[in-house]
């Protein structure tokens, strides 16, 4: 699997304000990944393991999946952190939309198979991850995931 999606991931998260949401529950048997600055994290399966350059990004076993979680600017306008996502990575199919939360399908990049989900929380704390995964067998599992984006245990 390439790493060309994260580079992407980490330039919206590097480009775009950030905002904050409450920590959300690990499922049992998980470990987190938490991004850079230490303010954000998801959760992923414990067999999954940490990229060897980007520590915020954890890689599954079969090399099919990955995720990469960034911590935003805490304060920052979360309507605009939506907008810049969404011209960058444009929607294919939107999950959820809310005032502090956005998970979207991005539009498929020609010649590509892997499916591609962006999503992000507001709030005091913003973050944002991008999930990439190939075969719709890992669905149930990527939205596991999603839905352990917030902010780091302190």
């Amino acid at each position: 699997m390439q790493r060309t999606f994260v580079w992407g991931a980490v330039l919206s998260g590097a480009i775009l304000p950030g905002g904050t949401a409450a920590a959300q529950t690990v499922p049992a048997g998980w470990k987190t990944v938490t991004d850079m600055r230490k303010v954000c994290q998801i959760a992923v399966p414990a067999d999954w393991t940490p990229d060897t350059l980007l520590k915020s990004m954890a890689i599954s076993p079969d090399k099919k999946a990955n995720v990469v979680v960034h911590g935003l600017n805490a304060g920052a306008d979360y309507a605009r952190i939506v907008a810049n996502a969404k011209l960058m990575f444009p929607p294919a199919k939107t999950f959820e939309e809310s005032a502090t939360k956005i998970w979207f399908e991005e539009t498929p990049q020609p010649g590509k198979t892997a499916t591609k989900w962006y999503f992000a929380i507001g709030g005091a704390q913003p973050c944002n991850a991008e999930i990439q995964f190939e075969g719709a067998a890992f669905a149930d599992t990527a939205k596991k995931i999603v839905g352990t984006l917030g902010p780091a245990a302190k």
